[in-house]
């Protein structure tokens, strides 16, 4: 794949944003503030960032001007500046991807420059495209499809119709079965007076070894950095990953679950079907939790939880919930009651 290198002053150009220093720098990579090097471009949106700036190593800043006398990189300096990140990676995008190689629609098409180790099965339609590298006695099912730059580990099994985007790895004696799809964009679009602009999602998606991943499961690929699937995790069918989410070795999820990006999920956890997890928060290790629960802040505690109410007659139903939207009165009528 192509490489991106690119002049503060270009960047600034292609954003609509003032730049403040050195307008040569080349920038080659986007990195979040927390984790950026030298020749990274980062971004922040609010006060909440100012530590991770002051202390950042990049070369140059997307950011507000009321935080522009904050760090000594180079500024582009812009109202909005999570606007300016999306048109950011709409440009990298460009510059990245901006020459992908033409499919070719026919039975068991492979790329001349993928490399298949001894023992690979492609079955008919399936497509693996350039710098694929496939490890031995990999299996690729029916119309599975492949793109630039994979990497699939010794002895995985791709079902039929299964897919794996552009730049993902996956590890040895993995199985990911029909429908499912391994880096798919993430969620990712900043508002603008025209419209939703779209975050290009430039990470991928790392899948360790022995992970089942189940039929039309969807695994996100990071934003910048990767989502994360580690050893022996399995996912059972129509399971959401979000970007950026990292799930710990031997954790298994039942169906239906979704999970938002950037969550973090502990080794060997257990959650149960339609389980609904928001974004930005952490499972520790050993956590179990029941089917229809809804997570919505971080388990720093090994056990069992639960949210949601087990099933009754709709007569019952009806007659809790007029008791539920009479909590809080009766609860300050008990109060009153107290010496």
């Amino acid at each position: 794949m192509n490489t991106v290198a690119l002049k503060c002053s270009q960047i600034a150009d292609a954003i609509g944003a003032e730049l403040r220093g050195d307008a040569e720098i080349l920038i080659t990579s986007i990195s979040s503030v927390e984790t950026a090097l030298e020749g990274s471009i980062t971004f922040i949106t609010g006060k909440k960032f100012l530590a991770p700036l002051r202390a950042t190593q990049a070369s140059a800043v997307i950011l507000p001007n009321a935080f522009a006398h904050e760090t000594t990189a180079t500024r582009l300096v812009m109202e909005n500046p999570y606007l300016g990140y999306a048109k950011l990676t709409q440009l990298w995008s460009a510059h990245l991807f901006g020459t992908t190689t033409e499919h070719i629609h026919a039975t068991a098409t492979v790329a001349e420059s993928a490399t298949l180790a001894e023992g690979v099965a492609v079955a008919a339609q399936a497509v693996i495209e350039p710098n694929a590298l496939i490890g031995a006695n990999v299996v690729v099912g029916s119309g599975a499809y492949i793109g630039e730059g994979v990497t699939i580990g010794v002895g995985t099994v791709l079902h039929p119709n299964s897919t794996v985007l552009r730049g993902c790895s996956i590890g040895d004696h993995c199985e990911i079965h029909s429908g499912a799809v391994i880096g798919a964009d993430g969620f990712g679009f900043a508002p603008s007076s025209d419209g939703w602009q779209k975050i290009h999602q430039l990470g991928t998606v790392t899948i360790g070894n022995r992970v089942s991943i189940g039929a039309c499961t969807t695994v996100d690929r990071g934003a910048l950095e990767d989502t994360v699937i580690s050893d022996g995790v399995i996912l059972d069918n129509h399971i959401q990953v979000a970007h950026n989410v990292h799930i710990g070795r031997n954790t298994a999820i039942a169906g239906c679950t979704g999970i938002a990006g950037s969550t973090i999920i502990g080794a060997n956890c257990r959650i149960g079907g339609a389980v609904s997890i928001v974004g930005h928060i952490n499972i520790c290790d050993d956590v179990l939790i029941t089917a229809n629960s809804f997570v919505n802040r971080s388990v720093l505690a090994p056990g069992s939880y639960s949210s949601g109410f087990p099933l009754e007659t709709s007569a019952q139903w009806r007659k809790n919930a007029v008791r539920l939207q009479r909590l809080d009165e009766l609860s300050r009528q008990v109060g009153k009651l107290k010496p």
